[in-house]
């Protein structure tokens, strides 16, 4: 099958405002003559098209300039544009090896973030789901719209989601003083609060993230040095430590005050014919989401964002070091996720240019050929040998295996019994799935597992509905219902809460877990073991924090201008869970028993 390449995401056309032609009321005369009549209704309608076409080229004039603003709002930070110097040496190059994130650490911690500002039951679902396959208590962030920026208003708190997860991160590290129980090797995971369950336990999902950085790292390797042969390059391949959540739609792009520069993205390394004839062809709709339906992910979504403390900390201050350069100068931006993709872009920018670098190196110098590198990629270059950093080990969920959004993929899905082929060859031919059926078996990292969750051991989940993708052929961590095709999204969220496989038993397994710290006779279960990447290694093994057994989730309050120290503050589930004024009671529509109140 012919293989085509990803195009690139069209930019938001401007748009012109609408003008009503001025009133021209100057009286006429009724003895005037009809060709006078007409002359001078001519002369009027010229005047006003003249006064039309000047109001439109100053608004696009406005528009034009107003995206020129915007997309180089960072240039003050950044070096100018002199000429770079026309050779690197073997230091210099060294020099701009950004610090790697080795993972010593052995005993991890699973951490689990949650911007969240306001109670509501859909909240509720996404905690609950959680408790109930044993991922630890959540840490709420932003609770009371703390890194809101005020003058932002809407804008504000799409920011507010990036930084204060920097907070919480941050506060944790600072507090660590050699304590066992926080490392910069902790794995956090970021997800949106109001539209994301879990399905499958944190053993999946965290050797989903392992696998998703070995893969990434050999695809990293493989490109970097393809030509070269016992000269060693002195800078070694970038190696990722965090995933975030893939999208088939580039958006938002440069309207939003930062630039992703997703022309330099590479493309996606799954299958060239995955959606079959007519893959990456962007179709024509009304509906952008059915526009971008055969299209394979490669842009950011930032409903997950899962990596390791030390990691993300360093990612997280690059994004605030441009959130607060565009405070200073008064503007604003729009999109968490367009900042933290204008980090990605800065990234394969700078990973471009190292490459380009490695093609001239001849083992002692290598050439920066200045006049074949365009200009943004040039401004990298400058800023990163003046000393600015820009990888960050950031990588993209592009198998769908983790929670990917379900927005532009409405069909591609749905809820299965995998042991029932029937089904699933039916499910697959409905979504449109070309050739042979994808989806073949539970997934693997349930039989693999050597961590047994006592409560989750008697679950036969090839038996069990399981929302799985037909396309990718494979069964998410989690489902993200961002989809909104014609109001898919609140009614997702409204009517398939029941098809959940745990919904039948959802109050004894959240009944156990909030309990079982209590009993004496209960030890910590490990959460997953990865085996070592090397030969002789350690197995690395994660576990809850040791405040989890608290049993509740926790709202983190940072420290105060008056020199309040950072807190966290337990919430109780009446808090999180019912919404003020909301007549039915959170427990009757998260259970749907009429067994009444959480008896914990």
């Amino acid at each position: 099958m012919a293989w085509q390449s990803l195009p690139r995401p069209s930019a938001s056309r401007p748009r012109t405002g609408d003008y009503d032609e001025l009133p021209y009321s100057q009286p006429q005369s009724s003895k005037e003559p009809k060709p006078v009549r007409r002359s001078r209704g001519c002369h009027r309608l010229l005047r006003s098209l003249k006064v039309t076409l000047s109001l439109i080229t100053l608004a696009l004039f406005i528009w034009s300039a107003y995206l020129s603003f915007f997309t180089n709002h960072f240039s003050h930070i950044l070096p100018s544009q002199g000429k770079l110097p026309e050779i690197l040496t073997y230091s210099e190059l060294q020099s701009l090896t950004p610090p790697q994130h080795e993972g010593n650490s052995t005993s991890r911690r699973l951490r689990l973030f949650l911007p969240a500002d306001s109670p509501h039951i859909n909240l509720c679902k996404t905690i609950m789901s959680a408790i109930a396959l044993g991922y630890p208590m959540p840490m709420l962030l932003n609770w009371n719209r703390e890194y809101n920026r005020p003058s932002w208003h809407f804008a504000g708190s799409h920011i507010a989601k990036l930084e204060s997860l920097l907070g919480g991160i941050e506060a944790l590290l600072d507090d660590a003083d050699g304590s066992d129980d926080v490392s910069e090797d902790d794995l956090v995971i970021m997800m949106d609060a109001y539209d994301i369950w879990f399905q499958l336990p944190p053993s999946v999902l965290i050797q989903r993230y392992h696998q998703l950085n070995r893969e990434a790292d050999e695809r990293l390797a493989a490109n970097w040095r393809p030509h070269l042969q016992d000269m060693q390059f002195p800078i070694p391949p970038p190696r990722q430590n965090i995933v975030v959540s893939t999208a088939k739609d580039c958006f938002p792009d440069s309207n939003s005050g930062s630039n992703p520069h997703y022309e330099h993205w590479p493309e996606s390394p799954m299958p060239k014919d995955l959606y079959g004839r007519g893959t990456d062809q962007v179709a024509w709709s009304f509906d952008s989401a059915r526009k971008y339906r055969k299209v394979r992910p490669r842009c950011v979504n930032t409903g997950m964002i899962m990596g390791t403390m030390g990691a993300l900390r360093d990612a997280l201050r690059r994004c605030k070091e441009k959130v607060d350069a565009v405070a200073v100068g008064g503007r604003q931006l729009w999109s968490d996720q367009a900042l933290l993709a204008e980090v990605m872009g800065e990234q394969e920018m700078w990973r471009a240019w190292v490459k380009h670098l490695e093609s001239s190196w001849d083992g002692g110098v290598s050439k920066t050929k200045d006049s074949s590198l365009k200009r943004d990629m040039r401004k990298i270059a400058h800023a990163a040998i003046e000393g600015r950093r820009f990888e960050f080990g950031i990588g993209l969920d592009y198998n769908f295996t983790t929670m990917p959004p379900t927005c532009s993929a409405e069909e591609d899905g749905a809820f299965v019994r995998i042991n029932d082929k029937a089904a699933v060859a039916a499910e697959s031919s409905k979504a449109g799935v070309p050739g042979d059926v994808r989806l073949l078996g539970i997934p693997h990292e349930l039989e693999t597992s050597t961590d047994q969750d006592p409560l989750l051991s008697n679950i036969e989940w090839g038996d069990v509905p399981l929302y799985s993708d037909f396309f990718f052929g494979n069964t998410p961590v989690a489902i993200h219902h961002n989809a909104y095709v014609g109001g898919l999204k609140p009614w997702r969220l409204k009517n398939w809460w029941d098809k959940m496989w745990y919904y039948p038993q959802l109050r004894d397994l959240v009944t156990e877990r909030l309990q079982e710290e209590e009993r004496d006779d209960t030890k910590p279960v490990s959460l997953a073991t990865i085996p070592p990447e090397k030969a002789g290694g350690e197995d690395v093994v994660y576990w809850a924090p040791r405040e989890d057994k608290s049993r509740t989730a926790r709202v983190f309050e940072p420290a105060t201008e008056d020199g309040k120290k950072h807190k966290l503050t337990p919430i109780t589930w009446d808090g999180v869970c019912q919404k003020k004024h909301e007549s039915k009671r959170w427990y009757d529509e998260l259970f749907g028993d009429d067994n009444g109140p959480l008896d914990v």
